[in-house]
């Protein structure tokens, strides 16, 4: 286990760069507590989605509120959808066991990662790509899904896979897919995976306290930043990490 000021940093840390990239911090939050505090994979990830329970991206949300009021319908869809399934990662989580979790954490890193820089070395037009400000909501119904199953699964919240879907497939502007995985992140959209996780590992509230509320503090002043970041160097450093945190697990 670390040190009580190892945790806060660690929550100023993620909790800015969150706010920066429009997601939870999931990824990173793990793999810290894995790599370096010694924790198990699904004691990490039972900590860091009980952490989830509370609104940890509200700072954020309210940094990019002109973005998330024109998305009401689609926070809404997602976050049910996502709270449902959420539930159904972690029982799957729990069936697979510790090793293959951990494997398969360190592969969906990699493809997140891939989502974000396929699109800018494959075309020398980057900037001219057209980007909208919506997605009808059937997507974000399946999205939802998608994302809720991989974060009971991992441990992680929407954004980190959410946001690279949204501006890598969907080509929604950077600011409105922000926006929206932020303000799904704000209910307790990990409450389903929760109930599996708090049944099965033993949660250190103490840990999940510090990390909240570290986390909550840095959150909007990672968004305001994460405004003025291009949409090519947002997405460059954003893979970079991913593929890092993958690497250690890897070798």
């Amino acid at each position: 286990m670390c040190d009580i000021y190892f945790y806060i940093i660690l929550g100023l840390a993620v909790g800015y760069i969150g706010g920066y990239a429009g997601i939870g911090g999931g990824p990173f939050l793990v793999s810290f507590l894995v790599l370096v505090c010694g924790f198990s994979q699904l004691q990490s990830q039972g900590n860091i989605l009980t952490m989830m329970l509370g609104p940890m991206s509200l700072l954020g949300v309210i940094s990019l509120y002109d973005y998330v009021k024109q998305q009401w319908l689609n926070i809404t869809v997602g976050v049910i959808s996502y709270c449902l399934f959420s539930y159904f990662g972690a029982v799957f989580a729990f069936l697979i066991g510790e090793q293959d979790v951990k494997l398969l954490f360190s592969l969906i890193l990699i493809v997140i990662a891939l989502i974000q820089l396929v699109p800018i070395f494959r075309t020398k037009t980057f900037s001219a790509i057209k980007y909208r400000d919506s997605v009808s909501w059937p997507w974000i119904l399946i999205l939802g899904a998608l994302t809720g199953t991989i974060g009971g699964l991992f441990g992680i919240g929407a954004g980190v896979l959410m946001v690279p879907v949204l501006i890598g497939i969907f080509k929604l502007k950077k600011e409105f897919a922000r926006a929206l995985s932020l303000a799904i992140l704000v209910p307790p959209v990990s409450y389903g995976a929760y109930i599996k996780y708090n049944m099965e590992i033993s949660i250190d509230w103490t840990i999940v306290l510090i990390l909240f509320f570290s986390y909550f503090i840095a959150n909007y002043f990672g968004a305001k930043a994460g405004t003025k970041a291009s949409d090519k160097r947002f997405k460059i450093v954003y893979s970079i990490v991913l593929i890092g945190i993958a690497a250690v697990y890897l070798f």
